[in-house]
């Protein structure tokens, strides 16, 4: 059986949010009430994701607080032992995220992790403000969806490939839904928990090394 394991970034390859932790510390607070009409269901990602630009773009911070901000996150344990699993094993690996390439690739360069597929959502910065470039949002698809995980899935999954989603938040749903096995936590787990979706609850990657290995055992 050939995987093709499909990543979150935020809060699933980091310990934390990275994009919500940034918005909430640079921009004091004030996109909070945006980002909860998000998980609400009031608007949908773009909506959210641009309106956080535009506050964190009134009074955009220094280039070095952010740099600084962005290489202070940690990486979740056991990630990159599991990146390592996923290349010694012929598994494919691809990382999606409807966060920003401004965070997202500095840490995986970081981590000497550059080579990693990834889609993201582009950026440019102009005179500090961060300028989003929404290329995987189609209204007509998935409307509450800035990068729909469900529909990437669908679209990069080959016909020899089995689809596993490892995931955590509020954007996971439809990636969790079109997976055939799915490892979760935190938010999407209730979710996956009130649609009565079936689940691997992790803590961290250790946890799903180990269960890539009794799964091979079972299937060699």
């Amino acid at each position: 059986m050939k995987y093709h394991v499909f990543i979150d970034f935020d809060g699933t390859i980091t310990e934390k949010d990275v994009g919500y932790d940034f918005f909430k510390h640079f921009a004091k607070g004030m996109a909070e009430p945006v980002v909860q009409r998000y998980r609400n269901g009031e608007i949908g990602a773009v909506e959210c994701l641009q309106k956080e630009c535009d506050i964190y773009n009134e009074y955009p911070a220094p280039a070095r607080e952010v740099k600084d901000f962005i290489r202070s996150q940690k990486v979740s344990a056991g990630f990159r032992e599991f990146v390592d699993f996923c290349q010694s094993h012929d598994v494919r690996l691809t990382i999606l995220s409807a966060g920003f390439d401004f965070y997202i690739n500095p840490i995986l360069n970081d981590l000497g992790l550059s080579h990693l597929d990834v889609l993201s959502t582009p950026t440019f910065i102009k005179h500090g403000r961060i300028n989003p470039e929404f290329i995987h949002f189609d209204e007509a698809i998935c409307p509450g969806c800035a990068n729909c995980k469900g529909e990437r899935i669908k679209e990069l999954t080959v016909a020899d490939e089995f689809p596993v989603f490892i995931g955590d938040g509020h954007s996971d749903s439809h990636g969790a839904e079109q997976a055939k096995l799915v490892f979760a936590k935190s938010f999407l787990a209730e979710y996956l928990e009130k649609h009565k979706i079936e689940y691997i609850y992790y803590n961290d990657f250790f946890d799903v090394i180990n269960e890539f290995r009794r799964l091979r055992k079972m299937t060699d």
